[in-house]
């Protein structure tokens, strides 16, 4: 089972500004002040002119005018993503029609799916927070699983709706890939025959290629960020509200700033949680990834030494060894390295209990699993595969690939990295031939002038999409010509906001006063 916009801000930006970065210990309070918001909606005049200077700030956060038909989904979307319901919450789905690409003369429309989050707390008036995850997993999983940490703190001022990307989750299901194609990806082609590996990789990648360019024909090119971006600009002019409020957390952090880029009147806040960069390359994205990995993975030792896990003494040298293993093909159960690696790193991304549990939850399923019962371990694997392996992502992800590396760069990148990064490297590098027959794309234009400021968040040990993307949105802000403050947790996961509650008070405060905290902010693991 699977886990888991338009109105014109007159406020004058700032042409120098100085990023904060150093971070402060403990967590920011929440903004007291609520100032005055410019209400101009910049449609012609009406009633009588007045020659009054209207208040400095961002635009409001408004109520949908119109809205989608919405139905109870809450039972179901829980169990989706395995977590208890949140107490005194209410889910309710519903979906819109997009246009498929009109911009490239590709006619025809797809459904995009929405969750919708209340609690017997929330105003019946508030404008809501839009969440979008990208392509690292479907937003309606990752909303129940924030709720049942900290998020429902939010509902106490705004509803807060996830957004699917096309082809994922509650949005028009893709299946383009045929078992055999879709499970050698997955083993990264690892027991077929031969000594080159990208070579055998590229010949299945290939086919799975054409079969999903053909599914999904006449929107070849109608699966990337940029058509994301106009998917939130739909239901935004659904809803008929000027500017929305938009959290993105990971590559769905690239969605809502390539929305913030093409429609910068109609952005009310916007959160970047755990970003990546919006024009970072395949190879450096993928570099930053295995970074976050390794990271990871010295956390969960460290941690699970401290416990006196099942993994014994020395849990990196074990897990090592396991690696090591299915490597040379003589994997628990006959895994392969990329399945449990993957296993591992889905597990540290998106920890189902506290630090503590989910580190002997782990430990538990690879010390098992060393010892001959594999059961918790594919649970493990099967998870990890309900939640990135899906063709709708397998199609978004390489939409999204930009300056992919050729099969040669490849080669050189699973020796290179394999010495450097001995536990994931081999395995992310080997992961870029997934997309190199994919047809190419356009990066996203980062912003010109972004016309609010920025709430920034990261992750230390981030095994998704690492930490770097932080530094590189906030360099994207500064020439954006507007400011960031950074929310920083030292734990180990994917989304600050999401497995931090003390990620979550900085975050309420910029919705309510739509203006940044004063310092950084530390949040320890």
């Amino acid at each position: 089972m699977a886990m888991v916009v338009g109105m014109s801000r007159p406020a004058a930006i700032a042409t120098s500004l100085i990023v904060v970065t150093g971070l402060l210990v403990g967590c920011a309070p929440g903004l007291a002040a609520n100032p005055r918001f410019a209400t101009n909606a910049g449609a012609g005049p009406q009633g009588k002119p007045t020659t009054a200077k209207p208040a400095n700030g961002p635009p409001p956060i408004a109520a949908p005018k119109n809205d989608l038909s919405w139905h109870n989904c809450t039972s179901k979307e829980f169990i989706d993503a395995a977590v208890p319901a949140a107490p005194g919450v209410k889910l309710d789905c519903a979906s819109y029609d997009a246009d498929l690409d009109p911009v490239n003369g590709a006619a025809g429309t797809l459904s995009i799916g929405v969750v919708r989050a209340t609690s017997v707390k929330t105003p019946h008036d508030a404008g809501p927070l839009v969440l979008t995850t990208g392509s690292d997993l479907p937003s309606s999983l990752q909303l129940p699983v924030w709720l049942a940490r900290a998020g429902a703190d939010v509902l106490q001022k705004h509803p807060i709706v996830a957004v699917d990307r096309r082809g994922m989750g509650l949005s028009s299901p893709i299946d383009c890939l045929d078992q055999f194609d879709r499970q050698e990806i997955r083993d990264q082609s690892q027991f077929e025959a031969g000594n080159d590996p990208v070579a055998n990789l590229a010949d299945i990648v290939q086919n799975a290629t054409t079969s999903c360019t053909d599914t999904i024909a006449p929107g070849d090119s109608a699966y990337d960020n940029t058509h994301a971006a106009t998917d939130i600009e739909r239901l935004r002019s659904i809803w008929d509200v000027p500017a929305l409020a938009l959290i993105g957390i990971g590559s769905g952090a690239q969605v809502a700033l390539s929305y913030a880029s093409s429609h910068p009147d109609k952005v009310a806040r916007l959160v970047l949680d755990s970003p990546i960069a919006l024009d970072v390359g395949a190879e450096a994205a993928a570099e930053q990834r295995v970074k976050g990995q390794q990271s990871a993975l010295d956390a969960f030792a460290a941690q699970c030494a401290a416990l006196n896990c099942p993994l014994g003494p020395d849990p990196k040298a074990a897990v090592s060894s396991l690696l090591a293993d299915a490597r040379a093909g003589h994997g628990p159960g006959g895994v392969s390295v990329a399945v449990l690696a993957t296993a591992i790193s889905t597990a540290l991304g998106y920890p189902t209990g506290d630090r503590a549990s989910t580190t002997n939850d782990l430990a538990a399923a690879l010390a098992t699993a060393r010892s001959g019962d594999t059961n918790l371990l594919t649970s493990l694997a099967n998870r990890a595969e309900g939640l990135t392996g899906t063709d709708g992502q397998f199609v978004d992800s390489c939409s999204d690939a930009l300056n992919r590396p050729t099969p040669d760069r490849v080669r050189e990148l699973v020796v290179a990295w394999g010495k450097l990064y001995p536990q994931f490297g081999a395995v992310g590098a080997l992961n870029l031939v997934k997309c190199l027959s994919w047809p190419s794309t356009t990066a996203p234009q980062p912003p010109k002038v972004l016309k609010v400021d920025v709430l920034l968040m990261g992750v230390q040990d981030d095994p998704i999409v690492g930490m770097e993307g932080v530094s590189a949105t906030a360099a994207t802000v500064i020439n954006a010509t507007a400011a960031s403050k950074r929310v920083m947790w030292q734990g180990i996961g994917h989304g600050a906001s999401i497995y931090s509650s003390c990620a979550v008070p900085p975050l309420i405060g910029y919705l309510d006063s739509g203006h940044l905290p004063s310092t950084d902010t530390y949040c320890p693991a």
